[in-house]
């Protein structure tokens, strides 16, 4: 009886209820397509907002993670301006397809075809603690501690998720593949006669965005080298200490690949990572390979965020066009709306997603299509932004020519 009576608590809690995301602002309506493919022995969902016609006015998809959208489901494709530039996005870790409506919404209304799937962590909310994980942060949980004291945000995801970071090696041996998947698919999606989408994708004009994790494979998948740090960096097979002090670039998986830019994929033309982790040994070397226009979308939450110093050195490093936002008062939690569809989610005190979410969403949606114009289309920054804050959430900006 007793759990009885506290499932609908629970239910009520953790939701989801319905919540109206940011709306797109761009001149194209928005059309949602749901595949599932084969991906190493499960079906990977897909989830394509491409460019829809304009006589497209039903009221917008209700997703599966509570947050109503305004994109139509199946609705007729705008053909007036195809093929569109391609755009995948790879989401943080147990994040699914749909956690960031308001960001794939809003790209495919400004004239780009948008890709994102399940990963196979998505929706994995026991994940930290399945397989005996929670003794990982039992045992680390000083280094834990003293990693979210010192403002290191990275190094605590890493000790909270030790057990799936060992298994997945840093997710290098299932991420990349998935995304690979998915820019196969879209071949098929845009060369299939008959097809909802066919003719509707370019791509030789591919960009690569992501957030959290993802962000970390978009910089590996637009350049970004696994060369091993120094010799006092342990190795990921053997090293038995704390998964904060390896390098992800002595893994198992990256010693396999021969090269180090062996993920390097040269369809892609351009990347934007959202709050990434970096789990490199030796940041400045492996970020020396990236040619690639990069850009930087950070919030300015030292202690919810991911660690801006390693953020900034591969800024600092890389060698193609880029830029780096930082967005005030933004922590790691902004870009998922999903969370803002789960009522206990209103009531915790600390995360600051709650507060102006609507104000720093603009920030994501204005930055990112103005830098996918740029580097996907060879459309100009007409508004200039991508020199000056446009809002007063963007804290700062950094823009260097290729080096």
């Amino acid at each position: 009886m007793k759990g009885q009576t506290m499932r609908p608590l629970l239910r009520r809690l953790l939701g989801p209820v319905e919540f109206e995301t940011s709306p797109p602002d761009g001149s194209l309506r928005v059309g949602l397509k749901e595949d599932f493919i084969p991906a190493d022995g499960r079906r990977m969902r897909v989830l394509t907002w491409y460019p829809a016609a304009p006589t497209c006015t039903d009221r917008g998809h209700l997703y599966e993670s509570g947050v109503r959208g305004a994109a139509r489901p199946d609705a007729q494709p705008d053909r007036s301006d195809a093929p569109y530039p391609l755009i995948v996005f790879s989401q943080g870790l147990m994040s699914a397809a749909d956690g960031s409506v308001f960001y794939t919404e809003n790209l495919a209304s400004h004239g780009f075809v948008v890709m994102s799937v399940d990963h196979r962590d998505a929706n994995d909310r026991r994940l930290p603690f399945r397989d005996g994980g929670w003794k990982y942060p039992l045992r680390f949980f000083p280094r834990m501690l003293g990693a979210l004291l010192n403002r290191n945000s990275s190094d605590t995801v890493l000790i909270l998720n030790t057990r799936h970071f060992r298994e997945t090696e840093f997710g290098l041996n299932y991420r990349p593949r998935e995304v690979s998947l998915a820019l196969e698919f879209a071949g098929s999606l845009t060369g299939k006669p008959g097809s909802t989408l066919e003719g509707m994708i370019d791509l030789d004009s591919v960009g690569m965005t992501g957030h959290s994790l993802g962000g970390f494979i978009s910089l590996l998948l637009g350049g970004m080298t696994l060369v091993p740090g120094g010799p006092n960096i342990a190795m990921l097979d053997t090293y038995e200490g704390c998964l904060a002090d390896v390098d992800a670039c002595r893994s198992r998986f990256a010693k396999a690949l021969g090269d180090p830019a062996g993920l390097r994929d040269d369809r892609i033309k351009a990347v934007l990572a959202m709050a990434p982790p970096i789990f490199h040994g030796d940041i400045a070397t492996n970020a020396s390979a990236i040619r690639t226009p990069l850009m930087f979308l950070v919030g300015d939450s030292a202690r919810w965020e991911a660690t801006l110093d390693k953020i900034v050195t591969v800024y600092a490093n890389a060698r193609g066009p880029r830029h780096l936002v930082l967005i005030r008062d933004t922590d790691h939690f902004v870009i998922w709306d999903h969370l803002m569809s789960i009522p206990l989610g209103r009531y915790i005190p600390l995360p600051l997603f709650r507060a102006r979410f609507f104000e720093k969403a603009q920030v994501y949606k204005d930055y990112s299509a103005a830098f996918f114009n740029l580097y996907l289309k060879g459309k100009k920054d007409e508004g200039g932004i991508l020199d000056r804050p446009n809002s007063p959430y963007v804290k700062d900006i950094w823009r260097q020519p290729s080096t």
